[in-house]
C-alpha cells in the first residue's frame, strides 16, 4: 500500500496547446468552466489521496493561485521544476518527503479514481519496486512499448518500428514505486532530448535486480497533447 500521497507532473508548457498556453501552464487549460488538473485532483480525492505533491514549473503562479494548499481536504505540495529536464528529475524532487511507496500521475492525463485507488491500496503490488500502468492499443510502434512476462515487465521499447513491437500494450505514463527508485534516477543519463527520462530510470531498476509490474488499464484515459484532444476532453470530461 502507499502512504496516501502521490506525485503529479505539472510542469509542462504546453507547446502544442498554444496560444492558450502563452499565459498559463498546460494543466491549467480550461475544460468546461474547470482547469484540466481539477478533474485528476478530483479522482485523486475520490481515491482516498490525502496529500499531492504537485511539481511544477513554467507559470506555476496559475497553479499556486488557483488551488491554494488545499483541495477538498486533500493538502497540496509544490516542489518547483525551475529548468525542464525530464520526468526522472521531477520525480527525484521529492526524494526524502515520500518515504513509503507513492503514485505518480501526469497532470494533463485523465483517469478514473478506481485506478488511483486500486494502485494506492491493493497490497499485491508489494511485492514490486515499481509498477507502470499498461494501455492497449492498436498502434503500439507510436508509444513506449512493453515487453512483458506474466505480469513481469522486461523492457520499454520507444516507438518500434511497425511489426517488431514486443506486444501491443504502451506505457501509460503513470505508475507507483518505492524508494529504490531513487538510486536508479541517480543512475540516469541525459536522454536525446537533453531531459532525464523516468523510463530510463525504471530499465536501470531492472538491470540492476528490481522487479517491475506492470497493471493493465482499460477504463477512461483522457490525455491532452493538443487542441484535437482537447476538444475530445470537453465532450468526455463534466
Amino acid at each position: 500500500m502507499v502512504e496516501g500521497k502521490a506525485v503529479v507532473l505539472a510542469a509542462g508548457k504546453g507547446v502544442r496547446l498554444r496560444p492558450l498556453t502563452d499565459d498559463i501552464p498546460k494543466v491549467m487549460v480550461n475544460v468546461n468552466g474547470k482547469p484540466l488538473l481539477e478533474y485528476l485532483l478530483r479522482n485523486m480525492k475520490a481515491a482516498g489521496i490525502d496529500e499531492a505533491n504537485l511539481i511544477v514549473g513554467y507559470r506555476k503562479e496559475a497553479i499556486e493561485e488557483y488551488f491554494g494548499e488545499n483541495f477538498n481536504g486533500m493538502r497540496l505540495n509544490y516542489f518547483v521544476q525551475e529548468r525542464q529536464l525530464g520526468t526522472a528529475h521531477a520525480i527525484s524532487l521529492v526524494q526524502g518527503y515520500v518515504t513509503k511507496n507513492f503514485i505518480v500521475l501526469s497532470g494533463d492525463v485523465i483517469v478514473e479514481s478506481g485506478l488511483i485507488e486500486s494502485l494506492s491500496k491493493t497490497d499485491e503490488f508489494d511485492q514490486y519496486d515499481a509498477i507502470v500502468v499498461a494501455r492497449e492499443v492498436n498502434d503500439p510502434w507510436r508509444y513506449g512499448c512493453l515487453k512483458v512476462e506474466g505480469n513481469e515487465l522486461k523492457a520499454i521499447v520507444e516507438k518500434p518500428a511497425p511489426g517488431s513491437e514486443p506486444s501491443n500494450l504502451i506505457n501509460a505514463g503513470i505508475y507507483r514505486f518505492n524508494q529504490k527508485i531513487f538510486p536508479a534516477i541517480l543512475m540516469t543519463e541525459l536522454s536525446q532530448r537533453n531531459e532525464f527520462e523516468i523510463v530510463e530510470s525504471i530499465m536501470n531498476a531492472i538491470r540492476y535486480g528490481g522487479r517491475v509490474g506492470v497493471r493493465k488499464y482499460d477504463g477512461s484515459c483522457i490525455d491532452v497533447g493538443n487542441k484535437e484532444d482537447l476538444e475530445r476532453a470537453k465532450q468526455a470530461l463534466k
